[in-house]
């Protein structure tokens, strides 16, 4: 079997709903992404163009992105929807057809506007359709079998499962602004600038647990503690071994693994995912040096935390998307660029991300530091 690489990671400043980009089409969001890949490698050639999104305006948006950009349209391109798994899942597909050699090299990434999300409405003759003036913003993920749990509900269960109190969830929020601040810098080469855009802009500096304490809810998981709407787009540049001494790539992707599980503990499928990945590596959790945890809410990083015992130095030490957004088509592809340069910046070996997903779902991926 062939091996795949990553050769690098580019993203634009994350924005809010109804901030940055609110006037932008995610579509416009990616291709600008596609550029800054064209530039700065004028020997650039993919085969396939896979990219995650969740709350789509229409149609393939990839192939749109790929066109909008430039690129000759001979160049495929699909759109995957796993919600704010897509991303990562477009990383996996990717993986999967660089080491059957189905393809040589793809761009994979992932692309989110909350600011002009589609206004959705069921139709009469579905037992969810409410009235005329009724759109949804959520979709549902299971039956009602299942029992109808929101998101926000299924955090919640995880935080009183692994005993995660109100403190502790707010504390990681502060840590993720006060890591990301420290990390301006550091991370200033994945950035790309959309034209005078070159922050991200839900990064809150100087930000301290006294402010957020008195904004909170009596609710256990609440704004203090959950990723809100953003706008973004990443994306990802990979190759396999017959391209590897052209491009040189930093890093190699070693596994990946998809896990399911209760919808109503949604959140724990970061846990699931790394279970899995685990078992079928035969790696033990103390033989992975970094981690990124994806952070629509806080009880995720704790909950890992807790439940592997692992130190929280080793987890999201640039932030996470409680501080640079969680545009969710989008995350999966930010928080791998960031554990890319996070190993880079350490010097260590061997990284995994993992994100848990809406329905029930995660999706776990190790890569390897070739340089270090």
């Amino acid at each position: 079997m062939l091996q795949a690489y990553i050769v690098d990671g580019l993203r634009l400043p994350t924005g809010k709903a109804q901030g940055y980009y609110k006037n932008v089409l995610p579509e416009q969001l990616m291709a600008e992404v596609l550029r800054g890949f064209q530039r700065k490698y004028t020997n650039l050639v993919f085969e396939e163009l896979i990219v995650g999104n969740a709350l789509g305006t229409g149609g393939n948006m990839a192939r749109y992105a790929l066109l909008e950009a430039g690129f000759s349209p001979e160049i495929p391109a699909t759109t995957l929807d796993l919600q704010c798994g897509a991303g990562l899942r477009a990383l996996v597909a990717a993986e999967a057809q660089l080491k059957s050699g189905i393809a040589q090299s793809i761009l994979a990434g992932g692309m989110e506007s909350n600011s002009l999300a589609p206004r959705r409405q069921y139709q009469p003759r579905d037992p969810r359709y409410i009235d005329a003036d009724s759109f949804y913003t959520q979709a549902t993920f299971a039956p009602a079998s299942y029992g109808e749990t929101s998101l926000r509900q299924a955090a919640q269960m995880v935080a009183e499962t692994y005993g995660l109190s109100k403190e502790e969830l707010m504390r990681w929020t502060v840590r993720s602004h006060q890591k990301a601040e420290l990390a301006i810098e550091i991370l200033k080469e994945i950035r790309l600038p959309y034209g005078t855009i070159t922050e991200d802009q839900p990064l809150r500096k100087s930000f301290s647990y006294d402010s957020l304490v008195r904004t909170q809810s009596s609710q256990l998981i609440d704004h203090t503690n959950t990723a809100h709407l953003h706008d973004g787009a990443a994306g990802i540049f990979l190759v396999n071994d017959t391209l590897r001494a052209e491009y040189e790539p930093k890093f190699k992707l070693v596994a990946s693994a998809m896990a399911g599980g209760l919808p109503t503990l949604a959140p724990a499928g970061v846990i699931w995912a790394t279970e899995k990945l685990l078992r079928q590596t035969g790696l033990s959790i103390k033989d992975i040096d970094l981690f990124e945890i994806n952070e629509s809410f806080a009880v995720k990083p704790l909950a890992f935390l807790r439940h592997w015992g692992i130190s929280e130095e080793k987890v999201n030490i640039f932030g996470g998307n409680l501080a640079y957004g969680h545009p969710f088509g989008a995350s999966g592809v930010i928080n791998t660029i960031h554990l890319m340069r996070a190993l880079a910046h350490t010097g260590q070996r061997l990284g995994l991300v993992t994100v848990g997903v809406a329905g029930g779902l995660g999706i776990a991926l190790l890569i390897e530091h070739l340089n270090s």
